[in-house]
């Protein structure tokens, strides 16, 4: 016969060893990927009249962050200033995206548009992260120059 402090320790190590078998994990894991988060940037500038018959356009630099992903480029305002002074907003841009360096913007293949001022995109796709520009451009033969802003929407 055992010992009754025995009996009550084996009792006790047996149902210990019961709870920590049957027991049961009700805790989960879940993996959240982070957000990227965009930002918008407002680039301006003028494209000038053609010189001596030369269309003329201007570039705006922009850099998409780590991971690249998706942007969104918006001719938001186009205003050309005629010769006698009267303001035309409903001039027509060719609008493109290229890549960036120290040598200028090189357009990126079909990435090239005409767009008049809109709140709508006019140009979207998915870009790597990097630097970029965006060249708006005389197509019109306008006959002076053109303020322009440009919307940005990119990670």
């Amino acid at each position: 016969m055992m010992p009754s402090i025995f009996r009550l320790s084996l009792a006790l190590a047996v149902l210990a060893v019961t709870c920590a078998c049957s027991g049961s994990d009700s805790s989960t894991s879940s993996t959240t990927s982070p957000s990227q988060t965009i930002t918008t940037d407002v680039l301006t500038g003028t494209v000038p009249a053609p010189i001596n018959g030369v269309l003329q356009s201007a570039a705006n630099n922009f850099a998409v962050g780590q991971g690249g992903g998706t942007v969104n480029i918006t001719l938001t305002s186009a205003t050309e200033t005629l010769p006698n002074g009267t303001l035309l907003t409903t001039v027509a841009m060719g609008l493109a995206v290229g890549t960036s360096s120290i040598t200028g913007c090189t357009p990126l293949a079909n990435s090239f548009t005409t767009a008049q001022a809109s709140g709508t995109p006019q140009l979207s796709g998915s870009l790597a992260a990097g630097a970029y520009c965006v060249i708006v451009s005389d197509v019109t033969n306008q006959v002076g120059p053109v303020a322009y802003a440009v919307a940005v929407s990119h990670p």
